[in-house]
């Protein structure tokens, strides 16, 4: 196949040399040859998905254009048989279908879904595994000798080459359109674990989705999933090099394993103001520590800014996460850490060992809410510990309330003034304050303690513990 694609480019640029040489006319007309040729290589590779769903109202989002289409609904009028389409290609030639998880979301399991092909024949497929991690799905059809596509390398993919991108944007099956690869490394975009998309300018609209990016050579370097809003030009693709390990990952075991330290960062550079309280310039700072995950059980703490894993320098969240990526399940990775102290910081090196992640993650049980807790409200009038420099109150942590929120020691808040220090701070109601600076907390007298040791206007970190998860907070009384 790749000498195929090697005669094929020296093809091109022989047609190219000679229409140049023949005129501009013939120049145009060659360019635009290769183009065809790209679809004609394709094209029966693609399929068009028809997922039948529950009955729902039309997204309130509705292009008014589609009104030009009988067969069309308008905004929030229900339909008895509701069906989306969306785009996929075939990865293998058992009938591997390759598509976005968003296209296959909400199924209906009695119609399921059914793959339309170029010369109109429908065939029913099943779902094999959905990532939702990466927004991938792969389908599976029955039969041997489908067209498989052919991968091609995103990693050596250039910025300002051309690139086409074929599906069924709006029911308008086997439309080709072309553009440039316009960047590379993406992130940010969406609530998608694992961003790194590329970017383009290739048309991308609503039935695209699933659809294959190429360039060419005809090979897939994309999986085309998001557009960013209306006319602005510009589309966004899931990297082959993602797109390849994951589809594996899902033929092989219907899931994808992937390796965990289990802990949320931010990228220190992204952040001013932190970036000057850590006297840092680049680095990742670990905002918390998820429950009963690997980080937990090494010395790593919230607040940490990691600058190495295994000798390799990260500045990014993104790169970070892609060098975990890249390691085992079970082995041991070093972190070289800088950790602020009351006077100054330290750089440390902490082991850490890799687990598998868990499905579901275990970070959705708890992130962002406080475990419940009963405490007794503020009396009328009075300040409770705390209250009159950092705007809070807090409570001994009776082993009752310490069986509720998980925590092993500490003193509990049980209010927060709106707008004082803690609240500007990010501390919440039935957080669990376990230190001060690098002053442990196990009750109100030892909180009262290290509060009455900081100077006005010193910054102080509290390490709080929430829900089970590990992090901290910044306040500055």
């Amino acid at each position: 196949m790749k000498k195929c694609f090697l005669l094929v480019l020296l093809g091109l640029a022989a047609a190219a040399e000679m229409a140049a040489a023949q005129g501009p006319a013939s120049a145009a007309r060659a360019f635009g040859t290769a183009f065809a040729d790209v679809y004609d290589r394709l094209a029966p590779s693609v399929v068009v998905l028809e997922i039948a769903r529950e009955a729902e109202a039309s997204p309130a989002d509705a292009f008014a254009w589609q009104f030009l289409f009988p067969n069309q609904r308008g905004p929030g009028q229900p339909s008895p048989t509701p069906q989306r389409e969306g785009s996929g290609f075939v990865i293998r030639e058992d009938g591997y279908i390759l598509t976005n998880a968003h296209v296959v979301e909400g199924a209906d399991p009695q119609r399921g879904v059914v793959a339309r092909r170029q010369d109109g024949s429908r065939v029913p497929v099943t779902i094999v595994g959905v990532d939702a991690k990466t927004d991938l799905a792969v389908l599976k059809a029955e039969g041997s000798g489908w067209p498989a596509i052919v991968w091609g390398d995103s990693d050596a993919a250039r910025v300002g080459e051309f690139v086409c991108s074929l599906g069924a944007p709006f029911e308008l099956d086997y439309t080709l359109t072309v553009g440039v690869l316009s960047a590379k490394g993406r992130s940010n975009l969406t609530s998608t674990v694992y961003e790194d998309y590329l970017q383009t300018d290739a048309a991308i609209n609503p039935g695209n989705s699933g659809g294959p990016l190429c360039n060419l050579d005809g090979a897939v370097i994309g999986v085309n999933t998001l557009i960013n809003g209306l006319s602005r030009g510009l589309g966004f693709a899931i990297p082959s090099k993602i797109a390849r390990a994951v589809s594996d990952d899902l033929i092989k075991n219907g899931r994808v394993v992937r390796p965990w330290l289990g802990i949320r960062i931010e990228t220190l550079g992204e952040q001013p103001a932190l970036q000057e309280m850590m006297g840092l310039e680049r680095g990742v700072v670990v905002r918390s520590l998820e429950p009963n995950a690997p980080a937990v059980r090494s010395e790593l703490r919230p607040a940490d800014v990691i600058v190495e894993i295994d000798g390799q320098a990260v500045a990014s969240a993104r790169e970070l996460q892609q060098a975990v990526l890249g390691k085992r399940i079970g082995q041991d990775v070093s972190l070289k850490v800088w950790r602020r102290g009351p006077r100054e910081g330290a750089f440390r090196t902490i082991s850490v060992q890799t687990e598998e992640s868990p499905e579901p993650p275990a970070l959705t049980a708890s992130a962002g809410r406080s475990a419940p807790f009963r405490a007794k409200p503020p009396a009328a009038g009075g300040n409770a510990q705390g209250e009159t420099r950092l705007g809070l109150e807090v409570e001994d942590l009776s082993e009752a309330m310490a069986r509720e929120t998980g925590s092993g020691g500490g003193v509990i808040v049980t209010h927060v003034a709106e707008g004082s220090v803690a609240a500007l701070g990010g501390v919440r109601r039935g957080d669990v304050i376990t230190s001060i600076r690098d002053d442990a907390v196990r009750d109100t007298a030892s909180f009262d303690a290290a509060l009455d040791a900081l100077s006005a206007g010193e910054e102080a970190m509290l390490m709080i513990e929430r829900g089970g998860q590990k992090t901290y907070a910044i306040v500055k009384p």
